[in-house]
């Protein structure tokens, strides 16, 4: 059996359209995953709503995602690959970060992974490194303040995520703007986007293993 463990922000908690429940387990892109790979796999979900890559948020508490990666590991392991899917609640103007200084964020993650016995025989585990979901605004002033110019911001992510996994010489992923996000926040997935999303990441983890 194949250990997976997801590591993510809302979008992998399943965080619904609405903004105030979870979708179930069988509607969220990590559970529709378990169902696709079946019994061979077992998924671990470890998404947490407003997960930074290594920010302290000053609003927000226990949201640095770099600062539990570690112990998260620890807990879990052994590992046969690693999903690491954060970077969205960087672009946050609290945090006053670049999508340049996002991607040296993922790096910082990526070489932590490296670095880890976290896998099998205490060796790194495999890491599957995702490109965000494109965002977008919805006329929302206090989303527009809270994340400014968040069309154009997380467009600019794949280029750095991109030469991030191939210095890291980890897998890597682009969804882009096949996956569906809600027109309430522009920034969650719809149902529709979760089965999406999980079928992508299937065939990436079979192109993995073989």
């Amino acid at each position: 059996m194949k250990t997976i463990l997801c590591y993510g922000d809302s979008n992998t908690y399943g965080l619904r359209s609405d903004l105030t429940t979870r979708y179930p387990r069988d509607k969220r892109w990590t559970g529709i995953l378990q169902g696709i790979l079946g019994n061979d796999y077992y998924i671990i979900e470890e998404g947490l709503g407003g997960r930074t890559t290594v920010w302290d948020d000053p609003v927000e508490d226990y949201k640095n995602g770099k600062k539990y990666l570690l112990p998260c590991l620890d807990s879990h392991k052994p590992l046969d690959l690693v999903i690491l899917m954060l970077g969205t609640n960087d672009l946050k103007t609290r945090f006053s970060v670049t999508p340049f200084d996002i991607g040296v964020s993922i790096e910082n993650l990526l070489r932590t992974l490296k670095c880890s016995d976290a896998g099998l025989d205490f060796q790194p585990p495999e890491v599957l490194l995702i490109c965000p979901v494109p965002i977008h605004s919805v006329g929302n002033p206090d989303l527009d303040q809270m994340i400014p110019d968040m069309d154009e911001r997380s467009r600019m992510l794949e280029h750095y995520y991109k030469q991030a996994a191939e210095k890291y010489n980890v897998h890597y992923m682009n969804p882009g703007e096949q996956v569906e996000v809600n027109d309430i926040d522009g920034i969650h997935y719809t149902e529709k986007g979760h089965e999406i999303m999980a079928g992508l990441i299937a065939e990436k983890i079979r192109e993995i293993f073989g």
